[in-house]
Order: structure tokens, then sequence, then C-alpha cells
């Protein structure tokens, strides 16, 4: 099975990794999504995931795309030719999101994530200097066309080709379907309350409001960099040990 999943080579190290996996849990069944929030020997990855997955809404990609009709047609894009110019983001994502693949391989988890925050909380305030000043010299669309790209190219490498592989690494296998479970309840959770809330928030606060997501951006780039251990090249056993530094921080286990 495993020759058939991976090729041919030698497998050894990861099949002794999937049995210490196996032996760490004691033949533990399924935790439910309650386990989640009560059991404390997984509280710091109960935080990143949910820090994390409710990031790929609150980051603002969202209103990003509510915005870029206008900077295109700003931009001097005709109306008609716009949708091709908005397929040309939609194909840039996927694109990132594919490179993400090679990447986190050579750059870890870790390091994706902060850096890829830190360019995108930077291209939203660009962002909302430029829509403020995009009437005011004609160049000024072209620069937010120019930041719209590199957000959604981050927003691929970051946050959107990371967030998957990063559950099944910092949860050993009895917790991983509560997991994805809570990921995907926040995500579309998050997002509801963001399209019933958005309306009223750009009527108030206009371009400014990408302020908000920037906060937010900035606040996941230290976070990640502070507190999340790197996963790349480690045994979920090394990954659970780092968190339980977190978990137990001045306790004997």
């Amino acid at each position: 099975a495993v020759k058939q999943l991976w090729g041919d080579g030698d497998h050894t190290a990861e099949i002794d990794d999937m049995m210490a996996e196996q032996e760490a849990i004691h033949g533990q069944k399924a935790k439910s999504v309650c386990d989640l929030f009560r059991d404390k020997a997984v509280r710091w990855q109960f935080i990143t995931l949910f820090l994390v997955s409710s990031c790929m809404q609150l980051i603002g990609a969202s209103m990003v795309y509510f915005y870029a009709y206008s900077v295109f047609i700003k931009a001097g894009i005709p109306a008609d030719q716009t949708h091709y110019v908005s397929l040309g983001v939609g194909i840039t994502e996927i694109l990132t999101t594919v490179l993400c693949g090679f990447l986190i391989e050579r750059a870890g988890r870790k390091t994706l994530l902060w850096k890829s925050y830190t360019v995108m909380a930077l291209a939203l305030g660009l962002l909302t200097v430029t829509l403020s000043l995009q009437d005011s010299f004609s160049w000024v669309p072209y620069c937010s066309v120019a930041l719209i790209f590199i957000f959604i190219m981050c927003f691929g490498i970051g946050p959107a080709g990371v967030l998957c592989p990063l559950v099944t690494e910092i949860f050993i296998h009895s917790y991983r379907p509560a997991a994805y479970v809570f990921n995907g309840v926040i995500s579309w959770t998050i997002l509801f309350i963001l399209g019933l809330l958005f309306p009223f928030i750009v009527e108030g606060l206009g371009s400014f409001c990408f302020i908000i997501f920037l906060t937010y951006c900035l606040s996941m780039a230290i976070y990640v960099f502070l507190v999340m251990p790197e996963t790349k090249g480690k045994t979920m056993l090394q990954v659970m040990e780092e968190f339980n530094r977190l978990n137990y921080r001045g306790k004997k286990r």
C-alpha cells in the first residue's frame, strides 16, 4: 500500500512515524468536536486551527474581489473586458496554490504563512491608499491592479495552500476528523457573517475597511512567527511535543 501511494523507495522512516503515532494514541477512538474544546492536550493546536481557519475569510480576500471591478474600470480596462481580467485573478489564485505545493516542503509551513500574511498586510495598506487616491492621479489605478494581484498571489501561496496539510500535521489521527469538521464550520460561519456585515462596513468606511483586515493579517503574522511551531521535516510526535510545551507550560504532565 505504501509503494502504491509513494512509489518505490525506502519508506522506513514514514512507516516508523505512523507506528509511533499509533502507539502514542493507544487505540483511542475518534474524538468529537466537543473534545477539541475540552481537551487540554490539544488546546494550542485548537487555537492555531481556529485562527488560521477564520483567517481564510477575515484577511479580506472576498473584499478585494468586491473592489476589483471598480479598480479595473478606473485603470482603463473596458467594461466588457473586465471579466477576462477577473478570470485572470482567479487563475492566478489557482496557479499560486499549486505553486505552494512545490514551495511548502522547501520553505516550510510556518515561513510561508507568516511571510504571506506580512506581504498581504502591506498590500492591503497600500491598496487603502491607492483606492483613496485613484481619482487624483491617472497612474494610481494601475498600482491598485498590481496590488490586487500581489495580494491574491500571497493568499494562494500562503493561507489557501497551507491550511489543508497543516490540519493533518498538528493533530494526531484521533483528532483529525473533528478538526476538519470544525475547520469547515468556522470557515462557512465567518463567511456568512462577513457577507451580512460587509455592505454596512463598506458604507461606513469605504476603502478604509481594509484596515480591519490589515490588522488581522499583521496579528496572524505575529502569532505564526512567535507561537506556531514549524512542522516541516518533523514527525507527528515531534510536533506534538512542540505543542505540549505550550499546552502544559509551567506544569508537570
